[in-house]
């Protein structure tokens, strides 16, 4: 008989990778669950950014096995009265703060069913409750256990202020800047489509009509494409987007 697949866990922090912290909240994880699959999606979040956390989440969520569980930690609230929540959303698990950090998994593969963590040890820090409460939930999530004897339902999680641009919106905002300094946007392949031939600008500079690929305009050119996320998103070959336009989180774009 063949054996069953190992569950697969996610990581994505805004921890670093210079001090203890990543294998801190692994060792944790792995006492309650030694046989999990872990993945490291990034631990390079900007430190306290929560929107970029989110988008980054929502990229797992959007590429991982039914089943996976996601653990993700950037929790500048630490310690507070904030809670922890265990998501279930896209037939996958998340752990994280509820501090936002749902938001763009929420809506743009949800929404999902939320609950609040009340399950916590003996002892925890005050400052790392990502080893000392959330890595062992996700651990004991990854082992089978109930959501029900962790968590309790709620139908309030926090969201951000960021959602999918409307069908009959003819802007654009930025949402990410990546390490390439290409421009993510919070418009969606179909509202692009919908919109039919038209024009884009960004930092006063004019992009003209929607791109394939990067390799469609020359060295230097800026250009609009839909991403590897399904969005709008504003480049320059062979160069940053970010740099040479000027370009940042909550800028415009728009359809001409």
């Amino acid at each position: 008989m063949a054996a069953a697949p190992r569950t697969i866990v996610t990581l994505t922090t805004d921890f670093g990778t210079r001090d203890f912290y990543v294998a801190a909240m692994k060792g944790a994880l792995l006492r309650h669950a030694p046989d999990v699959r872990l993945i490291d999606v990034t631990h390079e979040v900007p430190r306290h950014d929560i929107l970029c956390g989110s988008i980054t989440l929502e990229r797992a969520v959007d590429g991982f096995l039914p089943g996976t569980v996601h653990l993700a930690v950037v929790d500048p609230g630490v310690g507070t009265a904030r809670r922890i929540l265990v998501v279930e959303l896209n037939r996958q698990t998340i752990v994280c703060p509820d501090n936002g950090l749902i938001t763009w998994a929420w809506r743009r593969l949800g929404p999902g069913r939320a609950h609040e963590l009340i399950w916590r040890p003996g002892v925890a820090s005050s400052t790392f409750h990502g080893r000392d409460i959330m890595a062992p939930a996700a651990g004991m999530l990854a082992a089978g256990a109930a959501i029900s004897d962790l968590a309790r339902p709620i139908d309030d999680p926090i969201l951000l202020d960021v959602a999918p641009a409307d069908r009959e919106s003819v802007s654009a905002r930025i949402i990410h800047v990546d390490a390439f300094g290409n421009a993510t946007t919070n418009m969606d392949y179909e509202t692009v489509r919908e919109l039919g031939q038209r024009a884009f600008r960004a930092g006063g500079r004019m992009l003209g009509h929607l791109r394939r690929t990067y390799w469609d305009a020359a060295p230097g050119e800026p250009l609009a494409l839909i991403g590897s996320s399904g969005l709008l998103e504003v480049a320059v070959r062979d160069g940053s987007a970010a740099q040479e336009l000027k370009l940042g989180v909550g800028d415009e774009v728009t359809v001409e």
